[in-house]
């Protein structure tokens, strides 16, 4: 059996790489005791003279004990190293809000909310965010200068195919805030003499056995391994063999296609893996169904008169009608019928063979399409399509039938795009990935967006793009 040697101590680091599940739990224990604080000296020593100590006191402790239970339910407290500073910060309020709102309610309904100051109580709710918001944040953004400067590091020992080491060397490297670093990697084929090794990397080590040597005179905080077959090594030996060591093994794939969610589950007691997933939460689907009808209804009601002169506009200028619809595939994969504006001169149905994207100085744009395209007023009709279920306001967006039986065939996980209903706009579109894909890595950049949408999905995300569409309207990729 592999153990580890002895490790040298290093002051900073070593408590940080040692002692980071403690630390976290005394973040859990300090943000309750934190908030208690300035509730009580904020909100409880303003409160009338009628009102004593006791009572302001046992407040005090409903606070405490509300911030306990919901905080940890954001997931403020998992590993720094595994999210973004975005994605911390739209947790942190996220979850605050939440707080206030338990808080609220929990007032009004025990009729206490008449005892306190809304100034005082304004203060207290704005001073403790603020205050939550430096000390994760601002200590996260602290420990990556720290990590970037060779603070807290730790080191991986990998075992996998030369390219596949030379890839994960070379996003370790692109980012330094995480603090890993390869020491060593071994390969069950030597790396080729023409594949140079990137800066910083170590040489291939060898075989198995010589990373037994290794592990047996060095000291490394993971092993990550993702070679998977050959003829005289299976999976089940490299099981056998890295389970013999006392060291945390991580097992990275080289398969992982966009948008994948890698949630673990069992089903009977058999481990299972979640590679996609559909947006399973029954509050969430009727939370973003809700908000879909909301702002399509009244987007309709607004926008009614330029609907009108638009359709109006067209049918003077061209022959043909004003709408133009097409077959695409919406949720799950189910045919729907997609309302636009007629931008061109032809009518071709979604399902056509050979059926051509839309090209700069597409001929079969007319001169008023040419305008609508450009500002995406041709999509307007689609907030019907949202209000008949068919559409969402984001999602991925749907292609023409015959593309995407084109696209199913060479970009894996493309079809789970489906598995949300298609959207007016998306995260692809405000990431400047619309317009024509005129060639497969264009769309397979596309669907990796959408993929990536799906995996992490929220409201405010929705909102986020919403916005984001509204000031990026007038793009230079339609056409």
């Amino acid at each position: 059996m592999v153990t580890r040697p002895p490790q040298v101590p290093f002051p900073w680091g070593g408590v940080l790489r040692d002692h980071a599940r403690d630390l976290n739990r005394l973040m859990r224990w300090g943000d309750p005791l934190l908030v208690m604080g300035l509730f009580w000296l904020l909100v409880c020593r303003h409160l009338p003279d009628s009102l004593d100590g006791e009572r302001g006191f046992a407040h005090t402790v409903v606070v405490g004990l509300c911030t306990a239970l919901i905080l940890p339910h954001g997931k403020l407290y998992q590993s720094y190293r595994q999210i973004t500073l975005v994605a911390l910060m739209r947790r942190l309020s996220t979850s605050w809000l939440l707080l206030l709102g338990a808080l609220l309610a929990l007032a009004f309904l025990t009729k206490h909310s008449t005892f306190y100051s809304r100034l005082d109580v304004t203060a207290w709710a704005v001073l403790s965010w603020g205050l939550l918001f430096v000390l994760h944040v601002g200590g996260r953004k602290l420990l990556r200068w720290h990590r970037a400067h060779g603070g807290n590091a730790r080191t991986i020992l990998y075992w996998g195919l030369p390219e596949a080491a030379i890839d994960f060397h070379n996003r370790l490297q692109a980012n330094p805030y995480l603090g890993l670093r390869m020491a060593a990697w071994f390969s069950p084929q030597p790396p080729s003499p023409d594949q140079p090794l990137p800066p910083g990397m170590p040489s291939c080590g060898g075989h198995l056995p010589d990373l037994r040597r290794y592990l047996n005179s060095h000291n490394v905080d993971q092993i990550v391994f993702s070679y998977l077959s050959r003829s005289d090594l299976s999976m089940q030996d490299l099981i056998r063999f890295f389970g013999d060591t006392c060291i945390p093994v991580v097992y990275a794939p080289t398969w992982v296609a966009p948008g994948m969610n890698f949630k673990a589950q069992h089903v009977g007691g058999q481990p299972c893996i979640d590679l996609w997933q559909p947006l399973d939460s029954i509050l969430d689907r009727q939370l973003k169904r809700a908000f879909d009808i909301s702002v399509a209804g009244t987007a309709v009601l607004l926008l009614s008169p330029v609907l009108l002169l638009i359709a109006l506009a067209i049918r003077l200028t061209s022959p043909g009608p004003a709408l133009f619809l097409q077959d695409r595939y919406g949720l799950d994969g189910s045919r729907f019928r997609i309302y636009k504006f007629r931008t061109m001169r032809v009518l071709e149905a979604g399902d056509q063979k050979g059926l051509r994207q839309a090209t700069r100085d597409d001929p079969r744009i007319t001169p008023v399409g040419a305008v609508l395209r450009r500002w995406s007023l041709d999509e307007l009709p689609q907030f019907f399509n949202v209000l008949q279920g068919h559409m969402s306001l984001v999602g991925p967006r749907p292609h023409a039938v015959d593309h995407n039986e084109q696209y199913r065939q060479l970009i894996p996980g493309y079809m789970q795009r489906h598995l949300f209903k298609p959207g007016i706009t998306g995260l692809a579109q405000v990431n400047g990935l619309r317009g024509e894909t005129a060639n497969l890595e264009a769309m397979a950049r596309r669907v990796a967006a959408d993929l990536d949408y799906q995996r992490d999905w929220s409201l405010a995300k929705d909102v986020k793009i919403l916005l984001k569409t509204i000031l990026q309207i007038r793009s230079p990729n339609a056409y």
